[in-house]
């Protein structure tokens, strides 16, 4: 291919094999217009019959289901599959000491906020089921911290302990509003300190690094997201689909050798 001819993506698809689930996404024209989960994910592919490049990112575990179907794919368009198994081959500089048990999807974020504004320094944050805070600085991944996520908290008490209960509905309940510093029972109290935990707990984070890094702006996504006030602590860039957008430009610096 001619190194100043680039290739363009009308129909762009990611498929993320997570921890938990499966996710898949179809970008159009670089806007994302769908995004599914699990059997909606599963059925989205089957019925798939557009040309497309398919970016895979495998960080959790892939049934034999998923592995049958993965494997038709890249044999039947091996120049339009490209299959992630490990960090090293996103092209994002990293300072990371431990490459090969970096998530892809921690990359995956870094490289979303370097499109949007690859000159200031970014701290991410991701609350899904770990909360991750990474710093990218100077268009490298410096690494960052990971500590469990609202729903493991709430499981952890669950496990460890004889009499308190796993508050099944709690995302519904955080999103009518809950009292995050004063629980008034034994599971809105479970709920403040998850969810109160987690926020102080990054209000502080985000706090020390912008009194190391001054200017540093703050992307903020995740499914949990959302249960976190963290806005009013600095100016941030709160994305929901933060890391499609960074799977879909990670595709496109591959495809183009960028």
């Amino acid at each position: 291919m001619d190194e100043h001819r680039r290739i363009a993506m009308k129909n762009a698809c990611i498929l993320d094999f997570g921890n938990t689930r499966v996710k898949w996404a179809h970008f159009s024209e670089g806007t994302l217009v769908q995004a599914l989960e699990d059997d909606e994910a599963w059925q989205a592919v089957q019925n798939w019959s557009d040309q497309a490049h398919w970016l895979v990112a495998a960080t959790g575990v892939v049934d034999e289901e998923w592995t049958e179907w993965l494997e038709a794919m890249k044999q039947n368009r091996p120049q339009h599959v490209v299959h992630l198994e490990f960090a090293e081959q996103i092209p994002i500089e990293t300072e990371y000491d431990s490459i090969a048990t970096l998530g892809l999807d921690r990359l995956a974020n870094a490289a979303a906020v370097l499109a949007e504004d690859p000159d200031s320094t970014w701290l991410v944050i991701d609350a899904g089921t770990c909360i991750t805070a990474d710093l990218i600085e100077g268009g490298r991944f410096c690494g960052g911290s990971i500590a469990p996520g609202i729903d493991l908290r709430l499981r952890a008490m669950f496990a460890g302990t004889a009499s308190l209960p796993y508050p099944e509905g709690w995302r519904e309940q955080a999103a009518q509003g809950v009292a995050i510093q004063l629980g008034t029972d034994t599971e809105s109290s479970l709920l403040a300190g998850a969810i109160g935990g987690a926020q102080s707990e990054l209000s502080e984070r985000i706090r020390s690094f912008e009194s190391e890094f001054p200017g540093i702006r703050v992307a903020i996504t995740g499914g949990d997201a959302k249960f976190l006030e963290l806005q009013a602590d600095l100016p941030t860039f709160a994305d929901p689909n933060l890391t499609w957008t960074g799977y879909y430009h990670v595709l496109n610096r591959i495809l183009n050798h960028d």
